[in-house]
């Protein structure tokens, strides 16, 4: 798989960690663009494709589930990989985004490389469902 054909949208509302995450994505070949809120995440959806999501969890216009439940209601989305991003994944219910939602929970502070490999096993696994 291309990476490079790979759009990728990160949704987080710290610019340092937002920079940190698209920088690494973007070094690693995919495209990337960026939001800091829920309410621009949703108006890219609405004029862009997206292989992936990466979001933070704790959003300052809404949470990462209330975000992933309106995706999920966009039936171009209803099978996008997302991933959670999240100081807090010990408060969260990990079994509910992961059997309702199919989201993944990666806890910050992260390892670069292996987010990327759970970003690459992410988008295989969505293209190989296709």
């Amino acid at each position: 798989m291309n990476s490079q054909t790979q759009h990728i949208l990160v949704v987080e509302d710290d610019s340092v960690q937002r920079n940190v995450v698209s920088f690494n994505l973007a070094k690693a070949g995919f495209r990337v663009t960026v939001a800091a809120d829920v309410t621009c995440a949703l108006k890219l959806v609405e004029h862009e494709h997206f292989d992936l999501i990466i979001t933070d969890y704790y959003l300052p216009d809404l949470t990462g589930t209330d975000f992933v439940e309106k995706l999920r209601k966009i039936e171009e989305y209803a099978g996008t990989p997302v991933i959670f991003l999240t100081g807090r994944a010990k408060e969260l219910n990990q079994e509910y985004l992961h059997d309702s939602l199919s989201a993944l929970v990666v806890s910050k502070p992260y390892n670069v490389a292996q987010l990327m490999n759970i970003v690459s096993e992410c988008l295989l696994a969505a293209h190989d469902v296709v």
